[in-house]
């Protein structure tokens, strides 16, 4: 049976491609003629033969080979000085051209005629995606009438009374009242996170440094070098250590309170939310526990 040869997928096609692409190449380069229809050229024969790498049929793939060798001759000779290849590669690249100007134009024309066809509707997630970032960007910067959370709960609000919910991020304690969540307030969240992890990784580094400079310390002592001077070098150490640690203690006994006080805020919230419920159940004359 006969075999089904891809040109694209022979190696020897490939190769002989290669080789007639890089010497047209070659010979379009400034340094073989100072033509001006050099790169001109160089251009239209890297779009043939992007145009061309695909072609299976035999007969299209022969055609397209024996024109990059005649052209290939027709470089070689205008190069060397004959005036009519010149005139002919001149000719060549009008045509080109103007083929090139005329499927743009009619391009143009047809795409002048089309109606445009109406926008297509947005999905539920891109529409809840240009939510999002609608409410990112006005949520950058604290409304400047915002209430603290600790001025709740509110003796009375409009509607039903939205709960908060208290949160833990990674210690930091914050009231999630809805979704989605502030730009602001995860910024807030976010640097008081990274400036407590700077402060556990310098308190880290300290107590490394700590051992180094006790040994310091035990090196002096036993060959006497700093004799008369009291200091230490484990003492500016050891200050700065228990000065991070007081700092991390301290953000951690803040969070600590804080949370307790949102929590308050919460159960509040509930007792009046639960007493609000009741109020309106039996207004619309159903008992508390009606369904």
């Amino acid at each position: 049976m006969h075999k089904v040869v891809v040109p694209k997928h022979s190696g020897v096609h490939r190769f002989a491609c290669l080789a007639l692409y890089r010497t047209l190449l070659r010979q379009c380069s400034p340094s073989t003629s100072n033509a001006p229809w050099l790169s001109e050229t160089r251009f239209l024969a890297r779009q043939r033969f992007r145009r061309y790498k695909d072609l299976q049929s035999p007969s299209q793939v022969a055609n397209a080979l024996k024109a990059g060798y005649q052209a290939l001759d027709l470089l070689d000779s205008a190069s060397k000085g004959n005036r009519q290849d010149e005139k002919q590669i001149t000719t060549i690249l009008a045509q080109a051209k103007s083929i090139k100007e005329k499927s743009s134009a009619v391009q143009r024309e047809i795409n002048r005629s089309k109606s445009p066809s109406p926008p297509k509707p947005l999905s539920e997630r891109q529409i809840q995606s240009q939510k999002s970032i609608r409410h990112e960007q006005e949520t950058w910067l604290r409304h400047p009438n915002a209430e603290s959370v600790f001025s709740r709960p509110k003796p009375k609000v409009s509607g039903k009374r939205q709960v908060p919910v208290l949160v833990n991020a990674r210690g930091v304690p914050f009231l999630r009242i809805k979704k989605p969540q502030p730009r602001n307030l995860s910024g807030v969240i976010r640097s008081k996170l990274e400036k407590r992890w700077h402060r556990i990784e310098l308190r880290e580094r300290l107590q490394v440094e700590l051992l180094f400079a006790k040994d310091e310390d035990a090196w002096d002592h036993l060959t006497k070098t700093k004799a008369g001077d009291p200091t230490l070098w484990s003492a500016s150490v050891k200050a700065s250590l228990d000065d991070v640690c007081q700092k991390i203690k301290q953000t951690d006994h803040d969070n600590r309170e804080m949370s307790e006080r949102m929590w308050q805020v919460v159960l509040d919230e509930r007792e009046l939310a639960a007493k609000e419920e009741k109020e309106r159940q039996e207004a619309e004359g159903e008992s508390p526990t009606g369904g």
